[in-house]
């Protein structure tokens, strides 16, 4: 088992990932990604927190009383979008998200009602603190397995991830508005870049498509890598709320195909949209168009975090080229 915190928290656009450490003379991550063949490098500038900084959210939050440095013990996590870390005080044991530079689209408001509002249904596990005005969230230490992409060729652990987003999908759970794939490209897109305008292009391509063939409204998680699902007590959970909105539910299973790199098992991916039933010609049909924009979406995340870094760039091209190829 696993901390939860202790693996790959999030990323600018949400591939399967590894880090490098940061060392102290560069204060930097570079993360390496890879995503249905393709590979991204983001390199972030680590917001580097001093102890003293810690200490003052935990009192400001009457977390502890404790203002002495020698009684925590604190110590960084890997992540890209957001800073956390480990704190023991008091014989507890803590994880403090601190939010990190992102693209200013996620409404931290938003996140905490949809937070509140998956617990309370039982999708997701607690936390202490939340503060939607800065970000900042704390919670207690949990130990657990966190997915790895290979873990959805089992096909126990897959229903079971799957289950979890049927239990979302069809509840009666009301998301506040906050994160839209069918919007957000038009947002974020670099319109002075030729292949972003060109994704941006073949968004509203998309999105006229999707409204031709219906858009249904669900609760939706719509960040679904691997590191995303997690297993405590035999059960499993979602985590990481900050792109939850109302959505196609068939967004969340074309975004959890693509992120996980589903395509490269043919028989995986077959028996994958038979569990979850999409069969028809026109079922698929549609969750494909929403696989073109997942990678829109994250295509664009990444370059916006990261401008300079060709490989977001291919994922664009690939999504251009089979919007190409479905002649949209």
């Amino acid at each position: 088992m696993f901390s939860l915190f202790s693996v790959l928290f999030k990323k600018a656009a949400r591939f399967p990932a590894t880090i490098a450490a940061p060392t102290p003379r560069s204060r930097r991550i570079i993360v390496k990604s890879s995503a249905n063949g393709s590979f991204i490098t983001y390199i972030m500038i680590m917001n580097m927190f001093k102890t003293s900084e810690v200490i003052e959210i935990f009192l400001n939050y009457d977390i502890s009383k404790s203002k002495d440095e020698s009684k925590y013990e604190i110590s960084e996590l890997e992540g890209i979008t957001n800073t956390s870390f480990v704190v023991s005080v008091d014989n507890k044991k803590f994880v403090l998200r601190i939010p990190g530079n992102n693209p200013d689209v996620i409404n931290r408001l938003s996140e905490k009602h949809n937070s509140t509002k998956a617990l309370e249904y039982g999708l997701t596990i607690p936390y202490l603190i939340f503060d939607e005005n800065t970000g900042i969230k704390i919670s207690r230490y949990f130990d657990i397995y966190t997915y790895k992409a290979s873990d959805f060729k089992n096909e126990n652990m897959r229903n079971n991830a799957f289950n979890v987003l049927n239990k979302l999908h069809n509840s009666d759970l009301v998301f506040q508005n906050n994160f839209s794939p069918l919007r957000i490209f038009q947002e974020i897109a670099d319109t002075s870049n030729s292949i972003e305008n060109e994704a941006k292009e073949v968004g509203f391509k998309i999105v006229k498509k999707l409204n031709e063939i219906g858009i249904s409204n669900h609760p939706c998680h719509q960040d679904l890598y691997s590191g995303n699902f997690i297993l405590y007590n035999d059960e499993t959970y979602l985590i990481d709320w900050e792109y939850s909105s109302m959505g196609d539910k068939y967004f969340d299973f074309a975004d959890l195909f693509w992120q996980n790199e589903f395509d490269f098992d043919k028989n995986l991916r077959k028996e994958a949209l038979n569990e979850i039933g999409i069969s028809k010609k026109d079922e698929i049909e549609k969750f494909e168009i929403f696989e073109i924009l997942s990678m829109i979406t994250w295509g664009l995340w990444a370059l916006k975090r990261s401008p300079n870094d060709n490989d977001g760039q291919v994922a664009l091209s690939k999504a251009i080229k089979l919007c190409k190829d479905k002649k949209l």
